[in-house]
């Protein structure tokens, strides 16, 4: 925990880095600085290279296949010199890509019980240990007994319907 102007705010793990710190560069020749150094050598060998195959092994006189070894050039000097949202290029991709490209679209919550869902198994099984030991007839028998408690409790129903419909109301209705 850490105090924040008059208030204690627990540590998240995230620790903000000043502007002034992050925008220090260490350069090493050219005003370029170590990767940037790196990204800049590939890209000019790889030009070159491709250049050389162009011209000496392919046999191209033309001058607007030069627009090959920029191309091939052209991505290693976006890795070295742009900065989005003061990340380098490969971390922010890396970033974006698993935000947008490899995670699901819509994220769903699944909140499930598991302790409820142990007890709903339990008790199926519960139930079904004790069908078995009961045995077909004990099923039939209740099927008759809760169909003989339904017909009862329908005719209690008519009987109290009946009763009410045989009653007076005390109150005087005027049309």
């Amino acid at each position: 925990m850490y105090h924040d102007e008059e208030r204690i705010v627990p540590y998240d793990g995230a620790v903000e880095i000043p502007k002034e710190i992050q925008k220090i560069r260490d350069p090493i020749i050219f005003n370029l600085t170590k990767r940037e150094l790196c990204f800049v050598s590939a890209g000019l060998i790889l030009a070159a290279a491709s250049l050389w195959i162009l011209f000496r092994w392919i046999g191209v006189r033309h001058s607007v296949f030069v627009i090959f070894p920029v191309l091939i050039a052209t991505p290693f000097l976006l890795f070295a010199f742009i900065r989005p949202m003061g990340l380098n290029l490969e971390d922010w991709l890396t970033i974006w890509m698993s935000n947008n490209i490899k995670s699901a679209p819509v994220r769903k919550l699944f909140a499930q019980n598991e302790y409820e869902k142990a007890l709903e198994l339990v008790k199926a099984y519960e139930e079904k240990i004790s069908a078995d030991r009961r045995g077909i007839r004990w099923m039939r028998k209740t099927k008759m007994e809760k169909s003989k408690i339904q017909k009862m409790e329908k005719g209690k129903r008519t009987m109290k319907t009946e009763k009410a419909k045989s009653k007076k109301s005390a109150y005087k209705v005027r049309m």
